[in-house]
């Protein structure tokens, strides 16, 4: 893992696992998700609250690894406020930039650090899974309407 890398990963992954945004049980959600790897236990309940196709609210609950929580608080963080088709894109980009196998390099799908950051599951294939949990079920439902 490269120099900048290490750093985005202690900004961003390490400290949102400790200090993680919208983790809550969101009472008034019309949407509940549940994220669950049976491999390594992790599990992940995601509460949104949708209007007219955006999300206004999106928050979480759950346990897991360092890597699943921070990128379970970057998901609410960035899914708050964006319409279903938004949500979308930005998971299809997060998916790439996670794929080890893809040509392009994070920095040419996104300038978003926070984003980036998760781009070293590249380089341990193993901690995919926990990158990805919770945007693969988000975007499993919402493909799905």
């Amino acid at each position: 893992m490269n120099e900048r890398l290490q750093s985005l990963y202690k900004k961003y992954i390490l400290e949102y696992s400790k200090k993680p945004f919208n983790e809550f049980k969101n009472e008034g959600a019309t949407e509940i998700i549940t994220a669950y790897n049976p491999l390594c236990g992790d599990k992940f309940t995601f509460y949104l609250t949708i209007k007219d196709e955006r999300i206004e609210q999106a928050s979480f609950t759950g346990y897991g690894c360092s890597i699943s929580k921070a990128s379970s608080s970057v998901l609410t963080k960035k899914a708050s406020g964006r319409t279903i088709s938004e949500l979308l894109v930005l998971i299809e980009d997060f998916l790439k930039i996670v794929e080890e196998n893809n040509p392009q390099s994070a920095g040419e799908i996104t300038e978003d650090e926070e984003l980036v950051a998760f781009s070293g599951a590249r380089e341990f294939p193993e901690r995919k899974q926990c990158a990805v949990l919770g945007w693969e079920e988000l975007r499993d439902k919402f493909s799905a309407l």
